[in-house]
């Protein structure tokens, strides 16, 4: 039986792009004026005085239309500007808000919302200084003010936060100690790092405290809480326990009860699988999170962020203590109304915010509702660039195998069937309209640090025969990479050699420097007779329906050749992501997407707000933090090579894929010309309001 364990949900990095609004277009009409009951009678001069005509124009409406945009898998439904996630999700929220800038065609950051420039000090910090439009309203009607990004560095600063996005991260002046609430944070959180490897390392931890850590996590979130219940199919949390050889102590309680059980799985994991689980995070965390919530209970507070300073109205500056070459990127965060989120938020306690799933911005869009796999926004008539053309707009998912038949018979007006060659073929037998360009993103192949030991990693990683899979499903709109970067950026080394070839036979060799032999019965087996078993999660429907999915069942029969197994779990989208998320999948398949920077902190930095894997290493730490800092591009390049390198030899994410991406209309319904010809960072979603139907 395999490990399931669960990822440790930390703070996140993200650098969301927002919109935000103008107030009314015109005047409002003035009061009518009731002529006297006399006024036919009068003469034409006195008519014209008492009388005078309303020369206001009406606001301008848009048309009663609605936009249907297919949507390739099921939402999270994190309708929330903090919290939104999955790109599915995203592509909603990024029509209800806006930002101070956004990124261009070209993959620079140009005037939005407003502006943000920056001078670099003598001392090496660094003043960014950020400026709004002024005339701006939400779509309540309330204006937009400066304090509104304030409120938002200060939300994503919190440290009761866990989203997506990792502020938190930036070496802001004041930033950390706003964070820990308070101003001499250091020398605390070096005392507490330093009682962590103290007593919470591998080689330092407790039986006692180890125990404690699982139970009180759930088995790091894999505990269900239901001793009936199942572990895997027909598989019940008995069989397990018994098949780790506990069976006497199984029958010695009673397994009914949730406690009992979840003790004695803390004790057979703690016995069989220590290794797969991380108690330091967590005690870490756990110390933490006491540290600050005993400051936050106490009388003296860290009320601001020192290095982010209001200015006036429309302006404030956010002082960087270093370089950072994506520190406008990091600023440029929503414009979020405090007066809607901010009204029940107090620092130590985002719980308000993060429940609140009704959006509300400033954006050409407006937040209309969510029912039956069909999101909803209605036309922001006040939105500062102008009045949208189409009144809705409704993103519906339709599964990936009926994307193109739905635009063809008109049940949805634009998708992004996925870039294959049938694909490609069909959308022209059907007559319609795509563009193709160039993905901002990779698919990939994760496996889980915490489940699955280094060696195993690498022999699995050595089990995958890329090229045939990727060919077969994509022809030429696709090719393999061989680092986990997409090739749209220029830092990604184009001189990259292949890493682990396909070769079972060194697979082999991984396996057993992992401790597993063949048996007399032809099993792979560890020193207790355990079987390797893997799992893995890939979004094919059910069907199949994947680039990977070829290479995965060549791995599966290459995998039972040598006496493991591999189990393929083809299931909805959703279900792979939470499967992810709670470490049920000791691989998964999926893509980046949205990327416009060569910063993976977020990704593969010890704690990472998108660090699906678990990896943690110091070497690549290291290396992670000094891209972000490195002006010349030379060097920097050399560094991301470097970085790229030790990810692949971690063996914590295969690069599968740079592809293309198809956006397809049907024309039937759409003004083509008000739609742009897509690149790799702009599309229609760009000027959406500005997209017009017959």
């Amino acid at each position: 039986m395999n490990k399931m364990t669960k990822l440790l949900a930390l703070v996140m990095v993200l650098c969301m792009a927002t919109v935000a609004m103008l107030a009314g277009c015109s005047s409002p009409a003035p009061e009518a004026t009731t002529a006297p009951e006399d006024a036919a009678t009068a003469a034409p001069e006195d008519a014209a005085t008492a009388a005078p005509e309303d020369t206001s124009a009406p606001v301008e409406q848009p048309d009663d239309k609605t936009l249907v945009i297919g949507v390739e898998a099921n939402f999270e439904e994190k309708w929330n500007p903090f919290y939104a996630e999955s790109a599915y999700d995203q592509q909603v929220i990024e029509q209800i808000f806006v930002a101070p800038q956004r990124v261009n065609a070209d993959n620079v950051l140009v005037d939005w919302a407003g502006n943000i420039s920056y001078v670099e000090n003598e001392d090496g910090t660094v003043l960014y200084t950020v400026k709004i439009n002024e005339g701006m309203t939400f779509s309540d009607g309330e204006p937009i003010t400066i304090d509104d990004l304030l409120f938002y560095y200060k939300v994503v600063s919190d440290p009761s936060y866990t989203g997506p996005i990792t502020f938190i991260a930036n070496d802001i002046a004041g930033l950390k100690e706003y964070y820990y609430d308070d101003p001499n944070y250091s020398t605390k959180v070096a005392e507490i790092d330093a009682e962590v490897a103290e007593k919470y390392s591998p080689d330092t931890i407790s039986k006692e405290d180890f125990i404690a850590y699982l139970i009180d996590t759930n088995l790091a979130g894999w505990w269900d809480g239901n001793p009936a219940g199942e572990v895997d199919e027909d598989y019940t949390w008995s069989d397990y326990i018994t098949d780790e050889g506990f069976g006497d102590q199984l029958a010695a309680i009673d397994a009914t009860d949730p406690a009992a059980m979840l003790a004695l799985l803390a004790e057979v994991e703690y016995t069989n699988y220590a290794d797969s689980y991380d108690p330091a995070t967590y005690y870490k965390s756990q110390l933490e999170q006491a540290y600050i919530q005993e400051n936050l209970e106490g009388t003296e507070h860290v009320e601001e962020i020192s290095g982010i300073q209001r200015v006036d109205d429309y302006t404030c500056t956010i002082l960087f203590n270093s370089i950072n070459i994506y520190g406008d990127r990091e600023v440029n965060g929503y414009l979020v109304p405090e007066h809607y989120y901010g009204k029940d938020f107090t620092k130590g306690d985002v719980s308000s915010i993060a429940a609140n799933m009704e959006p509300m911005g400033s954006g050409p869009y407006m937040w209309g509702g969510y029912a039956d796999n069909i999101a909803t926004c209605t036309a922001n008539v006040n939105y500062f660039e102008g009045v949208p053309k189409i009144g809705t707009v409704k993103w519906q998912y339709i599964p990936t195998s009926d994307t193109i038949a739905a635009l063809a018979s008109g049940e949805v007006d634009i998708a992004v069937p996925n870039g294959t060659k049938d694909n490609v073929q069909a959308l022209e037998d059907n007559g319609l309209i795509y563009h193709l360009t160039d993905n901002a993103g990779y698919g990939y192949m994760g496996l889980q640090a915490n489940n699955l030991e280094l060696s195993v990693r690498k022999g699995l990683l050595s089990l995958m025969n890329r090229e045939s899979s990727v060919r077969g499903y994509y022809g030429d709109l696709a090719q393999v990479i061989e680092r986990p970067m997409t090739t749209v950026l220029s830092e990604y080394p184009d001189d990259a050699a292949v890493y682990y070839e396909y070769d079972p036979e060194k697979a082999l060799e991984y396996f057993q420097a992992a401790g597993y032999e063949q048996n007399a019965e032809g099993k792979l087996v560890n020193a207790d007779g355990e079987q390797l078993v893997v799992n893995v999660y890939i979004g094919g429907e059910g069907s199949g329906n994947h680039p990977a999915y070829a290479m995965l069942t060549q791995a599966a029969n290459d995998m039972a050749t040598l006496g493991g197994e591999l189990q393929i779990q083809d299931v909805a989208f959703n279900v792979l992501q939470s499967a992810m998320n709670d470490g049920t999948a000791d691989m998964f398949i999926l893509a980046w997407g949205n990327t416009t920077t060569c910063d993976k902190s977020s990704i593969y930095m010890t704690g990472g707000g998108q660090n699906r894997t678990n990896v943690s290493d110091a070497a690549l730490d290291e290396l992670l933090a000094k891209i972000p800092v490195t002006i010349d591009f030379d060097e920097r390049c050399e560094l991301v090579s470097q970085m790229l390198d030790k990810v692949m030899d971690l063996a914590v994410e295969l690069p599968l894929y740079q592809r293309k991406n198809i956006i397809a209309y049907n024309e039937t319904n759409l003004v083509m010309d008000t739609i742009p010809e897509a690149s790799t960072f702009w599309d229609y979603t760009d000027v959406l309001w500005q997209v017009e139907m017959k």
